[in-house]
């Protein structure tokens, strides 16, 4: 599932956020934080998703609600990021119709959802 694995590695990017973010080269202003308040929502409900699918049948209406998570968390990330805001966007591609994605592994970076959330949390708390 492109969920897990990906071409380009969402785990990398936002921990280089973060490193900026900490060492105060990207100021954390009203913008960083709706970038960081969009990704984690986004990730949260992925998350949530994908723990209720490993029970239940898929549910086209919530896969087309996380489309529209991720492609909303890629507006005030390309403030940020502006690569990062397009991996946002192929996500909510992804989600717009997963049955047509092929899966494709980044090789080397671990972009699960929890390392994601895990770096996110840590965003969101840097003051």
């Amino acid at each position: 599932m492109i969920e897990v694995t990906t071409a380009i590695s969402i785990f990398d990017k936002l921990l280089d956020i973060f490193g900026l973010v900490k060492a105060g080269e990207i100021k954390r202003d009203e913008k960083v934080d709706l970038a960081l308040q969009k990704t984690h929502l986004a990730l949260v409900e992925t998350q949530a998703y994908i723990r209720i699918i490993s029970v239940q049948e898929r549910n086209p209406s919530k896969e087309q609600d996380l489309a529209n998570l991720w492609y909303q968390a890629s507006i005030p990330m390309r403030h940020v990021d502006r690569e990062l805001a397009k991996i946002f966007n192929l996500k909510g591609g992804y989600w717009s119709n997963p049955d047509s994605w092929r899966d494709i592994s980044s090789g080397e970076s671990d972009i699960s959802l929890e390392n994601v959330e895990k770096l996110t949390f840590e965003l969101l708390s840097n003051k």
